[in-house]
């Protein structure tokens, strides 16, 4: 099937425009294996076909012209104003739209529109126009405060994604007063004078209480929080199943005399992987082993459980709160590699030589008992030989014995090799730092502090992503689709931004930059200031990682073939991974006959009869549903966390002068992003002078250089610049904060540099990704 090609060529053909390709220098960007051949071949000739793209009379391939008329999602920005992103990608891009031609359309909301004209935009003109009808509404349910305005009962919305208040009627209809947090659903739109119109589905309670802002995230971001009567019946009749089982003789290899533990934040509850590590003196050989919780056993396809879970796609972990994909009595129970007791796993063993490179690999069903639950501060205490320190940070009173002290170090020593290996092949390796939320026993924050930086932490990276690639490289040996997780290359335009950024900085990357010319860059400016603004613009150029059968591989890791395997639990594509691997170990007797060359075909056609192993096409379509529930989960991660922390920044800090970063600017003016909470706020033009007293300069973009001038004293700010800031005004529900600029570096320009070339620069540099790890630090 030619499917899970087309969405790549799309992008690629996108980011090509002004040097077109022909199939076959698209094919070698795209490193389309030789056996792929015919089927790039057939997606091309499908999307010639489709006319969504043209190839010409020149041989080239080129994206089809906008037209008059665009089908697309609305995408807006904070000042109003948005961007139609058609869903057949043209060769000009995305359509303009003024604030005052939205249509009443919000952020993510399916439109159509019409093409009105063209603006200047640097050398290039782009079309504008006007959205004259709203297709599909991407959210219809919102959260916000109630407020009496003018003698009205309005709301306020949460967030950004609708800007402006809701008239609502009787709210006392369901209890609410004024002050009240409240889930709303809209029944009219705002559009030109009118306004919008909404009603009162549920009152949460009082705004700024810690659970009734989780619920409205929760309300707003439309995820289920109750299981089905039905998938919780399941979940109760395969644990029922479990209890007192064996270990299946023949079917399952038996570990519990094997020393195996797991490594996970001190909070977590569903522990989904654990290790085993060992080292043959003799052949100067690694052997790991990663037992990941075999929830197959326990979520037959296609029953109450299993259609729960696909819709969730993922469990949520929200700030003091989760959300799981599966019911806790599997997620938490029966599933949970827990300490000191039986549990089912899927496991792979891999095999390493002293420089870390694979000579070998196996899988298995197996049963294994966990001898020790740790922390990554416990672990990584353990490993630099600090016992005290180690038992601060246990939660369990199990002893460490000798021999499980040697196979923690052991652990370090081999993910330190496999580290290097992986920096060796071109791993991209960035510093982008993460807060940390502590709470109290009321649920509000207590302390914001950096996340620890133990290399434990990596320790387990770096084994889950060598079992991921372990098992990709299997599906592609055996020759059955799989799903992957997939990061293709990012194109050179998406480089653009980082161009300019670090030419600040004195660093230059070229036209096509390689692997290790990233690297280059992120290592210039590791443990610098402008780090966390360069590796955070890096981070938004590559592509965003998805889920598709298609093998290409995921560019940042410098992974060939890659899946999601290690975390069933709360990702529903390692489900699909794992069942279809359990499909394999039926046929080959738990992994002990592989079957030989000469009968790879039979395999293969038996195999893609197996109910467990799911076709390409079925593939294309639940990627593209679990890379959206994924997004949505991240999103509603980050939104939280910012609501958290600029609450606390509000409740301890309003008024005080902080260090931190400039990390972009635009029109409205600079964004800092402080450094202790790392929380983003605005420095708006007119704040910029606080020293000064006087009427506020005017700062202008020096082009190409990620630097602002001052156009009367000639000072000069630069993207990752250290500055301190006043905290002005905090709005938690609001999302923002305003900032005014106490102290800056002492540079200035020459008076030639003063002019401006571009005035206040509208498009954004440097804003920074919500990406976030979330509990356990996989990728």
């Amino acid at each position: 099937m030619p499917a899970a090609f087309i969405a790549r060529i799309l992008t690629e053909v996108s980011s090509m425009t002004d040097d077109p390709p022909t199939p076959g220098q698209l094919s070698r960007r795209m490193k389309v294996p030789e056996a792929d051949g015919d089927r790039f071949e057939r997606a091309i000739e499908q999307l010639v076909s489709d006319r969504r793209i043209k190839l010409g009379r020149d041989g080239r391939l080129r994206l089809p012209e906008m037209g008059n008329e665009v089908v697309g999602l609305f995408r807006q920005t904070r000042r109003g104003f948005g961007f139609v992103v058609p869903e057949r990608p043209t060769r000009e891009g995305d359509l303009y739209i003024a604030v005052h031609d939205t249509g009443g359309a919000l952020s993510g909301d399916r439109v159509h529109a019409v093409v009105t004209g063209r603006r200047r935009r640097g050398r290039t003109q782009q079309p504008t126009g006007r959205i004259d009808e709203v297709l599909k509404r991407a959210q219809t349910v919102f959260a916000g405060r109630l407020v009496r305005k003018h003698g009205r009962w309005m709301i306020e919305p949460d967030g950004r994604s609708l800007r402006c208040d809701v008239l609502v009627g009787d709210p006392h209809a369901r209890g609410a007063g004024e002050g009240a947090k409240v889930v709303f659903e809209l029944t009219a739109w705002p559009e030109g004078d009118y306004m919008a119109e909404g009603v009162i589905t549920e009152v949460l309670g009082a705004c700024g209480e810690p659970h009734v802002e989780t619920q409205a995230v929760i309300a707003a971001s439309g995820f289920s929080v109750d299981f089905p009567a039905e998938a919780l019946d399941e979940a109760r009749d395969a644990i029922g199943r479990f209890d007192g089982a064996e270990c299946e003789p023949g079917q399952r290899e038996d570990l519990r005399d094997t020393l195996i533990f797991t490594i996970d934040p001190p909070e977590a509850r569903d522990f989904d992987d654990a290790i085993s590590v060992d080292w043959d003196e003799a052949t100067s050989r690694w052997t790991l082993g990663i037992h990941i919780a075999d929830v197959a056993r326990f979520v037959a396809p296609g029953g109450p459980l299993d259609v729960e879970a696909t819709g969730r796609g993922n469990s949520v972990y929200l700030p003091n709160h989760v959300i799981p994909m599966l019911p806790e009595v599997l997620s938490n129970g029966v599933c949970s590699l827990q300490e000191g007791v039986d549990r089912f796993t899927m496991s792979a063993f891999i095999q390493f030589d002293e420089r870390g490179e694979v000579q070998g690999q196996r899988f298995c069903r197996s049963m294994i008992r966990s001898c020790k639950r740790m922390t990554y501060l416990e672990a990584q205490a353990l490993i630099e030989g600090d016992p005290d320190e180690a038992t601060k940070h246990a939660r369990t009173a199990t002893p460490v014995t000798s021999e499980l002290l040697e196979t923690i170090r052991m652990a370090d020593r081999l993910a330190k090799t496999l580290r290097k290996r992986r920096q060796r092949d071109g791993m991209i390796v960035l510093d982008l730092p993460e807060a940390e939320l502590f709470f109290d026993e009321h649920g509000r924050v207590r302390d914001i502090l950096p996340e620890d930086g133990a290399f434990t932490h990596t320790l387990i990276e770096m084994f889950m992503v060598e079992a991921n690639e372990a098992v990709a490289r299997h599906f592609e040996d055996i020759e059955i689709p799989a799903m992957r997780r997939i990061h293709p290359e990012p194109s050179f335009d998406d480089l653009e931004e980082v161009r300019t950024m670090v030419s600040g900085h004195g660093v230059k990357i070229p036209d096509h930059p390689t692997r290790k010319d990233l690297q280059r860059v992120l290592d210039a400016t590791r443990n610098t200031p402008a780090a966390r603004s360069v590796h955070f613009a890096i981070l938004r150029s590559l592509t965003k990682a998805s889920y598709s059968p298609l093998p290409i591989g995921h560019f940042a890791l410098a992974s060939n073939q890659y899946v999601h395997f290690t975390s069933p639990i709360r990702r529903y594509p390692d489900l699909t991974v794992h069942r279809a691997l359990d499909a394999w170990l039926d046929a080959t007797e738990n992994g002990t006959k592989p079957a030989p060359e000469r009968h790879r075909t039979k395999l293969r056609n038996m195999l893609m009869k197996d109910d467990r192993v799911l076709s390409e096409q079925d593939l294309v379509v639940l990627g593209a549903q679990c890379s959206m529930t994924e997004e949505r989960a991240t999103a509603a991660e980050r939104d939280l966390n910012q609501f958290f922390s600029l609450l606390y920044v509000e409740e301890h800090h309003l008024g005080d002068v902080l260090p931190g970063v400039i990390c972009g600017f635009n029109r409205g003016g600079l964004f800092v992003s402080l450094d202790r909470y790392l929380v983003e706020g605005t420095v708006r033009w007119g704040a910029m002078d606080a020293e000064g007293g006087g009427r506020s300069d005017r700062w202008s973009e020096i082009g190409g250089t990620g630097r602002i001038v001052a156009q009367r004293s000639g000072a000069v700010l630069a993207i990752g610049d250290p500055v301190t800031v006043q905290v002005v005004q905090v709005s938690p529900a609001g999302r923002y904060m305003d900032l005014m600029l106490v102290n800056r570096p002492e540079r200035y320009a020459r008076k030639e540099d003063r002019r401006s070339r571009t005035g206040r620069s509208g498009k954004r540099s440097g804003k920074q990704s919500g990406k976030r790890s979330g509990k356990k630090r996989r990728r």
